[in-house]
């Protein structure tokens, strides 16, 4: 397998996200127990995720799925394809989509960015086998076990296998593994013998119930068990195991959420750092309870009330990043000194699958960032590209597989991530990568093997 991927991320932070005192748990998006039985979703037309980009270039990126497309052959649509692209002008601009990370985190909600990342690839030059990964998890708990899982298809026939017919090969596979973990009991994910045989029983039929002879099919796949500590033996039910891992206060509320949503002000966005943080300052000073609760939710990913895609980008992106500069702000007026927000992650472990001897790799980041004039950088400049520098970061990792990682070195990942922090530096917003903060750990028992 060329990448072995990782979907949800745990989040490791000490500061709240109000004042500076909170662990995140995760990326600004959503995180699912599970990925959706439809991967895809709809998006109003005409609407464009990434705007960044003109109309015009998003209608010629719309030119690419044509009438009828799906029905096609997969050899009908490459040459239909390469004939619409065949300029300078169009490589570029499918080179500018296939980076955009906005696009690519809205692959599984977005049709248009769907097709971006799940069916154009069909025309590129790797197009015989494509790579994808997912993953599954019995619940939004800390200690909750996990399957993280990828799986290839192989064009065999391009001439006879359609367009449709290999997207819902696709989605079948995602679906069928889905489904493995949702009947287990709490014993039973417990028993990694026992569940691993299982695994392998479900995905060797899966193989068989949807290969043909113009697609071939290939999984590959590592569980997690939730940790012996987090099990309540007696009635199966799972346990925080530490004061960590212990809420503290409840949910927040209908109440709590609309509260805070008074700063979600239509132009919010546009408002100067320096006033959104005062304004939050105030609330959170106003509004002790509902900070704490609305703390929580975010520590442990654990949301009572539905929100939006919208509404929890500001709670866990714009919410949390303000929260952390203020917090700085108020040690800084402490100590005399200009302290810098920053952000941390745990990425997912990397190991092999299969086998008792097993390697891995882990890798924590973190990254501090510098505003020089909050008094005119907007909240959503802001927003934008820590964003970026976060997708990038997680798109590096994501994208090396965990015999490429066991090949680098704690100043490899340094080297690497300063690059991409170099990237995503503008004039007034600073990302600094402290090599301190970088702890990469490897491990091949598989070199210890007799």
């Amino acid at each position: 397998m060329k990448k072995y991927l990782t979907i949800i991320l745990a989040t490791l932070l000490t500061m709240s996200v109000f004042t500076g005192c909170a662990e995140r748990s995760s990326s600004p998006e959503q995180n699912n127990v599970s990925t959706t039985d439809s991967p895809i979703a709809t998006s109003e037309p005409g609407e464009m995720p990434d705007n960044s980009f003109s109309k015009e270039e998003y209608q010629k990126l719309l030119a690419l799925q044509l009438d009828g497309y799906e029905d096609m052959t997969v050899s009908d649509y490459r040459s239909h394809i390469a004939k619409l692209t065949d300029t300078t002008e169009y490589g570029d601009l499918l080179e500018r989509f296939w980076k955009s990370q906005i696009l690519y985190g809205a692959k599984d909600t977005d049709t248009t960015a769907s097709f971006l990342f799940y069916v154009l690839p069909l025309a590129g030059d790797e197009w015989e086998t494509q790579n994808f990964s997912e993953e599954v998890r019995t619940s939004n708990s800390a200690d909750s076990a996990r399957l993280e899982y990828s799986f290839s298809l192989t064009i065999l026939d391009a001439d006879t296998l359609t367009i449709r017919e290999y997207n819902t090969t696709r989605l079948n596979v995602i679906k069928g593994i889905q489904d493995i973990l949702g009947d287990k009991t709490a014993p039973e994910l417990q028993n990694t013998n026992s569940i691993l045989a299982d695994i392998q029983s479900n995905t060797d039929n899966l193989i068989e119930q949807l290969k043909t002879e113009e697609i071939e099919i290939s999984i590959e796949y590592a569980y997690f068990p939730a940790s012996v500590q987090g099990i309540d033996k007696e009635n199966g039910q799972s346990q925080g195991n530490s004061e960590r891992e212990t809420r503290v206060y409840s949910n927040g509320t209908e109440e709590d959420y609309r509260s805070l949503f008074t700063l979600k002000t239509p132009d919010y966005q546009n408002t100067p750092i320096k006033d959104f943080n005062t304004s939050l300052l105030a609330w959170a000073n106003e509004n002790r309870e509902r900070m704490e609760r609305i703390d929580e939710d975010t520590k442990f990913n654990d949301f009572s009330v539905t929100l939006t895609a919208e509404e929890l980008s500001f709670v866990r992106l714009t919410v949390f990043l303000s929260g952390m500069e203020n917090g700085k702000a108020i040690q800084g007026s402490y100590t005399k000194t200009e302290l810098n927000p920053y952000y941390g992650e745990y990425l997912p472990e990397k190991i092999t699958s299969g086998s008792l001897d097993v390697a891995r790799c882990n890798l924590f980041y973190q990254f501090s960032y510098r505003i020089s004039e909050t008094e005119t950088v907007t909240v959503g400049e802001r927003d934008r590209q820590i964003e970026k520098m976060i997708n990038a970061v997680q798109t590096f990792w994501d994208d090396m597989d965990v015999e490429s990682a066991l090949k680098m070195s704690e100043s490899d990942i340094v080297k690497k991530l300063e690059e991409i922090a170099a990237i995503y530096t503008t004039d007034h917003i600073t990302i600094t990568i402290n090599k301190d903060q970088i702890h990469f750990e490897r491990m091949d028992e598989r070199a210890y093997r007799n």
